[in-house]
């Protein structure tokens, strides 16, 4: 019987099949009209590196604004960026060129523009409405330190307050400075024989923007008439002064301060606070002054029709509380609520149901801005 060996078989049909492979492309390619190999043209230096996308949490977040009707978030941070959230998915970043910190961040309200007040004292006035955000307008503030802004809802004039304790007034269309200064000395005349210190706050009446409220860092805070050029009120506390707020019927103010107090005051009775509030402070038995608490760094005073109004503040707790995490704390009537963040507390902003401050704001949310984290607190539900 003949052996039969597959081994050949196999390596019989992989040399025919390499042969004739051959013979195929010398047909197609005949010696004399081969291809020329492509040579590479691109070398590195016709690439460059570019960002297409930016991911994550803003870098080191300065301030916070909101559009509550556009309901656009702007957040600033320390490096001079700009980020601004609109729908989910939809986010934009720019950059101040200058690189420094964004101080304080104002909407022109369902008007597609920003204000932005920068640590190197310049203003910027930026055009949302275009696909790519750009600074239409920039004011430089050379002899004075810029410490705060504030841009009435559907105004044209920008107030800011200074180091030195002076408000200048900038006309938004132009952004240009008017000739409208209202002098520190002036503002406080004898209530106090001391510099007031910067101005920490500035805002005006809901029930009548021709009256500005300013508040100085060394507790004194003034009620300024506009066209009259003259002060209508003044209130002095002997604790510095950190933030204030209205309530929307223009007849109280609440403020905070280094103590850890709130002081709620009447605009009629400049003589002393209707009421003085100590969030976290022990109340003593012998009807003592609560010890003092941390700095209240921020207070809002938003009202509801249904019902008592919120205070909702940052800061104040005891100096007992060692290594406890910052808070954020909701009073509603009798009920107050201390919610313990991960990270220190950038700022926050309530969210309300309408823009206009002489309304009853109803709010529903709290945005907190933390160093690394951003937190929306639900006010609609109890606890």
């Amino acid at each position: 019987m003949r052996k039969f060996n597959i081994r050949k078989v196999l390596d019989g049909l992989t040399a025919g099949s390499s042969s004739a492979s051959q013979q195929q492309q010398q047909q197609q390619h005949p010696p004399g009209n081969r291809e020329p190999e492509i040579q590479e043209t691109l070398q590195s230096e016709h690439f460059q590196l570019c960002k297409t996308v930016r991911h994550g949490f803003p870098y080191q977040p300065s301030a916070l604004a909101f559009d509550p009707v556009q309901k656009i978030l702007a957040v600033g941070t320390q490096t001079g960026a700009l980020r601004l959230f609109g729908r989910p998915g939809v986010e934009c970043y720019c950059q101040h060129d200058s690189g420094a910190a964004v101080i304080q961040l104002q909407f022109l309200i369902n008007e597609g523009a920003l204000v932005s007040a920068l640590a190197d004292d310049t203003l910027h006035l930026w055009n949302l409405r275009q696909k790519r955000p750009a600074v239409l307008h920039s004011l430089k503030f050379c002899r004075e330190r810029v410490t705060f802004c504030h841009l009435p809802f559907q105004s044209k004039w920008l107030y800011v307050g200074t180091e030195r304790g002076n408000i200048h007034i900038v006309n938004v269309e132009s952004f240009t400075l008017s000739g409208y200064v209202i002098m520190w000395n002036k503002a406080i005349e004898l209530s106090s024989k001391s510099h007031p210190g910067p101005v920490v706050h500035i805002s005006d009446n809901p029930m009548d923007e021709g009256k500005l409220l300013i508040g100085f860092e060394s507790g004194t805070v003034v009620l300024w008439d506009l066209k009259s050029k003259k002060a209508d009120y003044r209130y002095t506390y002997d604790e510095a002064i950190h933030s204030v707020a209205w309530h929307h019927e223009g007849k109280q103010f609440i403020c905070s301060h280094s103590d850890g107090t709130l002081t709620i005051w009447n605009v009629r009775s400049p003589a002393k606070p209707v009421q003085t509030i100590t969030p976290h402070g022990k109340q003593l038995k012998d009807g003592k002054k609560p010890e003092p608490c941390k700095p209240i760094l921020k207070v809002e005073f938003k009202t509801t029709r249904s019902g008592e109004p919120f205070i909702i503040l940052s800061g104040g707790l005891s100096y007992d509380t060692v290594g406890r995490r910052p808070c954020l704390t909701v009073m509603h009537g009798k009920s107050t609520a201390v919610l313990e963040m991960d990270y220190s507390i950038v700022d926050f902003l309530t969210l309300c149901e309408t823009p206009y401050p002489n309304d009853f704001q109803e709010p529903y949310a709290v945005v907190v801005l933390l160093e690394k984290d951003l937190v929306l607190i639900d006010l609609a539900q109890n606890g």
